[in-house]
């Protein structure tokens, strides 16, 4: 799994990871997935595992029920004008200071549209390599 993981973010995610989602990553490198598609997987994997221990105190569960992916988007694609009326708005803070102090989340605001869409994709892929649909 070495080199399947980020160097810079080995020892983190081997923390953060469960024995399952190592498991579903040593799958996918066996599968012959190409090795930065697996790496992008596993750090996309990391950071779901980060944020969900944040927002709800747990591991993520598999499949996630729809009101956990729906948490996910509204934690991620807000909006900054309403944030200004309304600090519940978003992401709250607690969850943003545990991902800055894992080095996981580096600005401040919402996500970008793309990266939201590219996690939430790496999240439906890894289910269905965990023989789940979702």
């Amino acid at each position: 799994m070495d080199s399947v993981l980020p160097f810079d973010r080995r020892d983190f995610l081997a923390e953060i990871l469960t024995d399952d989602d190592v498991a579903t990553l040593r799958h996918l490198a066996k599968e012959g997935i190409g090795e930065n598609s697996l790496r992008a997987l596993a750090s996309d994997l990391g950071y779901l595992e980060a944020w969900s221990l944040a927002a709800t105190g747990f591991s993520l569960p598999w499949p996630a029920p729809e009101a956990l992916l729906i948490k996910f988007v509204a934690h991620h694609l807000w909006d900054p004008a309403k944030r200004e009326t309304d600090v519940s708005h978003g992401m709250p803070e607690d969850v943003t200071a545990a991902l800055k102090s894992a080095k996981l989340l580096r600005v401040d605001g919402p996500h970008a549209p793309n990266t939201v869409r590219r996690r939430l994709s790496s999240w439906s892929t890894l289910t269905g390599w965990r023989g789940f649909v979702g």
